[in-house]
């Protein structure tokens, strides 16, 4: 189910996606035309008629003591600032919901709304919470039995292979049927090999999409005619050509907000680029929050760090081609069903030519279908880099998406020209 839009998301949809906006016109149109939905937009959705000021600081208070009254005023004011585009990490989110005492359904929504990530039903430290919303409990209540845990959850690794009785939909079954403490225990203990911090869906995906990328496939016609080298594309090649490095990442060094230098760089490059500093726009600040760098990129391939939305997005548009490379489509179909509870979308009537409309409708689909298999919130319009998404693949085309993304990073940041070119 895709999903549904209010009346400004709506809005901002059909504009990305009417193919009328030159390149230029989409970063103007971002600039000046975005209205992203504030922190305050996103608590009232759940405030169920309560004075959000009052029972934010309240429960803060409450949740540890040893904050100043003053400081989480101060705090709750700057949520609900309107205009606010300020967002919180995922473990206040929680918090929040314990607060807003919200259900398991209401936490999910609020969760992924805010942090872009669902409830992770794998992770076991977030199980903990999970139980403890279920069954009324305060914060700080789940906070101890949190630690009372930590000597089982400091047993669970992440696995790189998926077995089956370890999809979300089984164990988030699992997990709704504990009733106590003791069977909370239990269960973790003789589930570790089964639970993992980090999204076993999403890790697949960037693996088979990495994979893709480091060693292109070629058709035998490219083989026998010789017209690519056999040399596998670097790191630091896929995030040149496919992650927007010498626009996001330049512009970045250029703004300063980034200090580590490449090697061999010398004093009076460092200080051509601080001569040249820019001042981000949120627009801007919003698009290359975060961005990756070779070792975050690392850091994803080994497991030492989690698989981010924006990096999953950003391979599915560099590796797309019209259907679904990342795995076997039979193994890729079961997966989604046994998730999602629906089919994959797969547009297979590929002899007939696709209109612009066909093609967007079966990127967007299948874009959005991967994001929720990986956990991760469905593209947003109102969220500046899910609306340069949309935008770029609303194509007659779909190896037009490559030349239009390309093309609004340059015009949005700027392009580093490498030294062989000058």
């Amino acid at each position: 189910m895709q999903p549904e839009k209010t009346t400004i998301s709506k809005s901002l949809y059909d504009n990305s996606t009417a193919g009328l906006l030159t390149i230029q016109d989409a970063v103007e149109y971002l600039e000046n035309q975005i209205k992203t939905r504030s922190l305050r937009e996103k608590l009232e959705k759940f405030r169920h008629g309560c004075d959000l000021q009052k029972v934010l600081v309240e429960g803060l208070l409450n949740n540890d003591p040893g904050r100043k009254k003053d400081s989480v005023e101060r705090r709750v004011r700057g949520w609900l600032k309107n205009g606010n585009d300020r967002s919180i990490d995922k473990q206040a989110a929680i918090e929040v919901c314990f607060i807003l005492k919200l259900s398991i359904e209401e936490a999910d929504q609020f969760v992924t709304m805010v942090s872009e990530e669902a409830l992770h039903y794998r992770n076991p430290d977030e199980i903990v919470y999970i139980f403890a919303l279920q069954h009324g409990m305060t914060y700080p209540e789940a906070v101890a039995l949190n630690e009372q845990m930590q000597e089982i959850l400091s047993k669970t690794e992440d696995a790189k292979e998926l077995s089956e009785n370890s999809f979300t939909p089984i164990i988030r079954s699992e997990v709704s049927a504990l009733q106590t403490k003791e069977e909370l225990a239990d269960y973790l203990e003789h589930s570790v090999e089964r639970l993992g911090r980090y999204h076993n869906n999403a890790y697949q995906e960037f693996m088979s999409r990495l994979e893709m990328l480091e060693n292109p496939r070629m058709d035998e016609a490219e083989v026998s005619a010789g017209e690519f080298d056999d040399e596998c594309l670097t790191m630091r090649d896929i995030l040149r050509e496919y992650l927007f490095e010498k626009n996001v990442i330049y512009a970045m060094e250029r703004a300063g907000k980034r200090t580590e230098k490449k090697k061999g760089k010398d004093k009076e490059q460092v200080q051509k680029i601080s001569e040249g500093k820019l001042v981000f726009t949120k627009v801007q600040e919003n698009i290359s929050k975060s961005w990756p760098d070779e070792s975050t990129l690392s850091k994803m391939k080994s497991r030492k760090t989690d698989v981010t939305r924006r990096v999953l997005i950003l391979l599915f548009i560099a590796t797309d081609q019209g259907k679904d490379w990342g795995r076997e489509g039979e193994e890729l179909e079961k997966a989604y069903k046994d998730e999602v509870g629906r089919d994959y979308y797969v547009y297979d009537d590929w002899d007939d030519e696709l209109t612009r409309d066909e093609v967007f409708e079966d990127i967007y689909t299948r874009l959005n279908d991967m994001l929720s298999l990986c956990g991760f919130a469905m593209l947003d319009p109102r969220s500046p880099f899910d609306w340069l998404i949309l935008y770029c693949i609303c194509v007659d085309d779909i190896f037009d998406i490559d030349i239009r993304m390309r093309g609004i990073f340059k015009e949005m940041f700027g392009e580093r020209v490498d030294e062989e070119g000058k």
